[in-house]
């Protein structure tokens, strides 16, 4: 618990100066840590949810991942509930990380498509190697990322004491 606490608690020192109207996580490890966030900052947070999960809601267009998705064509959508977002809200996309960039970018046209600026996506890592960022900013390129650690972390041999 007290390591989840200080992830959360440097990404509401990162985020309590900024304009931020909502936190959107993302299906489902974003509604680990959005929650939390959002709470820290006295912001609502939005569910960012695979179609057809949520009642009354806008869902965006078809895209693909690194692994199969829900429908046979191996695609998947998101939904955002009609109710979620005002026009011009300014929102924090939260993640747990960035690989290929699929589910990210779908997130952004998605908030888009609703009128609403991402401020900014933020994740726990990012899987540099992946690409996913390179793909977000060709499409968004006002779009930053930001990682808590960097993925070189992933790839040190632990020890034992």
């Amino acid at each position: 618990p007290e390591v989840f606490q200080l992830c959360i608690d440097v990404f509401v020192q990162r985020y309590a100066g900024m304009d931020v109207d909502a936190i959107a996580g993302l299906d489902a490890r974003g509604f680990v840590l959005g929650p939390p966030i959002a709470l820290a900052l006295k912001k609502p947070f939005i569910m960012i949810r695979k179609k057809g999960k949520l009642p009354n809601a806008v869902t965006g267009e078809e895209y693909r991942k690194e692994y199969k998705g829900e429908n046979a064509a191996g695609g998947d959508e998101l939904c955002i509930s009609n109710t979620a977002i005002k026009e011009g809200a300014r929102v924090l996309v939260i993640d747990d990380l960035v690989a290929t960039g699929g589910t990210l970018i779908a997130a952004v046209d998605l908030l888009k498509a609703v009128k609403a600026t991402v401020v900014e996506c933020a994740c726990i890592v990012e899987l540099k190697a992946l690409g996913g960022y390179g793909k977000l900013q060709a499409k968004h390129p006002e779009v930053k990322v930001w990682g808590l650690i960097s993925e070189d972390v992933l790839t040190l041999e632990g020890t034992v004491a």
